[in-house]
């Protein structure tokens, strides 16, 4: 796979899906973060800056002020008016504090009514005037570009309030008729502000960028990793399943190939045995024939349990289904365990109902499967010992059938393995025949097959009960009748 193709691969995963939100959500941290990091600066900015500017603005007019009252109280009519005093003191504190970032004062005039400066241009006036006929007047701060520079501008309004202002006013403009707390124009304070706000924007956007940057990596990160342990566990299933294929193919082949022979091998030895070409020689012979036809009959039993589990295994084995009554497929049951039961020492008990409806199933596999069953608990009952065969049916259960034995039972870590192909129960008594552990993983699958389950209940020393339940709507309850 190329890169390219590994790429989109990722991204319309679930995990590419998951990385894209985070990039989204790692963007909208990240303005948030950055714009964040500009406003609280730039209010601080804006802060500190009020208060310098208060601080000068302060200064300038308790200076007038006092020089307004000392003029008049000296009655130094010869000196320069307050007015013209004020606009000459601001010109040479600019000239001398003229850095490039420096503050900038301007005394402002009202239109109209100005004695040196009127106002730049009809916004300024238009801020002037806005503070007349207030009682307490509040500074207009805002950014503003002159002549291609970015300044922050704070207009403080100018107020008559000491009387020598207003007679000084009245001298120079007497039809103006100039009262105490009139506004008489403004002090401009103007900061040059675009080198900060172009290093206050730079360090927002670096912000901004370390953080999407740290988000979006560290979930790229988690996002690929946990895409790479999905799709290595997908390779490692796909190997998995197409090994398990690989070895059920073989194992169906194998027995396909035992089949033949040994069903030839079985029908020789049972003409032997019955003597269809004439009389064997001895006894010994017969027993000879006898072992034989018994063990081959075992191998064919087991070749069959090979071939239905791996063609379960591939989803191949299918039901030929048909509707039969239990009880007698239970009763044909226990007609042919009769000889393993007196064999064993070990006791049959059937627990039927009186009535029971008919079941829709592949009459040959459900047979099996509880041969399976009633085998295996003749084998781990001791001499003695019963088996319990019981049949329950229920409109909202299903059919259920339990086989019950009272041998040694299984501890719960065995019991959680038998239901593996292959794992064996050791033999409980002397000289009987280990088992194939073919048995309870077939039965499992072929109940899974017919939609029912396979449960198993045992303790040590308590013996087990194994029970399958046939799901409600494989019963046939309109065919209801009496037991036999």
């Amino acid at each position: 796979m190329t890169r390219r193709a590994a790429a989109i691969a990722f991204l319309e995963s679930r995990e590419g899906f998951g990385w894209i939100v985070i990039l989204t959500f790692a963007t909208i941290l990240a303005v948030i973060a950055g714009c964040g990091f500009y406003k609280i600066s730039l209010d601080a900015y804006v802060a500190s800056k009020n208060d310098e500017k208060g601080t000068a603005l302060e200064l300038v007019d308790a200076f007038v002020s006092n020089y307004s009252n000392l003029r008049l109280q000296l009655g130094a009519d010869s000196a320069p008016v307050p007015a013209t005093f004020r606009a000459h003191s601001i010109e040479l504190f600019n000239k001398t504090h003229g850095a490039a970032n420096a503050l900038r004062l301007h005394w402002i005039g009202r239109a109209g009514r100005s004695i040196a400066t009127p106002p730049a241009d009809a916004k300024m006036a238009a801020t002037i005037e806005s503070f007349v006929g207030r009682a307490d007047p509040a500074p207009v701060s805002q950014f503003v570009a002159i002549g291609g520079e970015q300044v922050f501008r704070t207009v403080y309004p100018s107020i008559a309030r000491e009387p020598s202002c207003v007679d000084c006013h009245n001298k120079l403009q007497p039809d103006l008729h100039w009262q105490l707390n009139d506004v008489m124009g403004a002090f401009s304070i103007d900061a040059p502000v675009g080198e900060f706000v172009h290093d206050l924007r730079w360090q927002a956007t670096v912000i901004a960028l370390a953080i999407f940057v740290l988000i979006a990596g560290v979930g790229f990160w988690m996002s690929l990793s946990h895409y790479r342990r999905i799709r290595e566990r997908e390779a490692a299933r796909e190997q998995a399943v197409a090994a398990n294929q690989a070895g059920a193919s073989f194992l169906a082949n194998i027995s396909h190939q035992l089949h033949t022979p040994l069903k030839a091998i079985i029908r020789f030895s049972e003409m032997m045995l019955s003597e269809v070409l004439g009389p064997l020689p001895n006894d010994k012979y017969r027993a000879c024939v006898a072992d034989i036809h018994r063990n081959g009959s075992h191998l064919l039993g087991v070749i069959n349990d090979i071939l239905d589990l791996s063609q379960a295994g591939a989803g191949k084995l299918e039901l030929d289904e048909n509707l039969f009554d239990p009880r007698d497929m239970l009763r044909s049951l226990a007609r042919l365990m009769s000889g393993r039961l007196q064999a064993a020492g070990v006791t049959l008990n059937m627990e039927l109902p009186s009535e029971l409806p008919a079941l829709r199933a592949d009459q040959a596999k459900t047979r099996r499967t509880l041969s399976h069953l009633v085998i295996k608990a003749i084998k781990f009952t001791p001499s003695g010992g019963a088996v319990e065969l019981i049949c329950r049916a229920d409109r909202e259960s299903g059919l259920a059938i339990t086989v019950a034995d009272s041998g040694v039972g299984m501890s719960p870590e065995r019991m959680s393995r038998v239901l593996e192909a292959l794992e064996q129960v050791r033999a409980p008594k002397p000289g009987s025949q280990q088992g194939s552990g073919l048995g309870l993983p077939l039965v499992k699958a072929i109940m899974e097959l017919h939609g029912g389950t396979l449960r198993l209940e045992s303790a040590p020393n308590a013996g087990t009960r194994a029970t399958i339940t046939f799901p409600p709507d494989r019963l046939v309850f309109d065919a209801l009748r009496p037991a036999a």
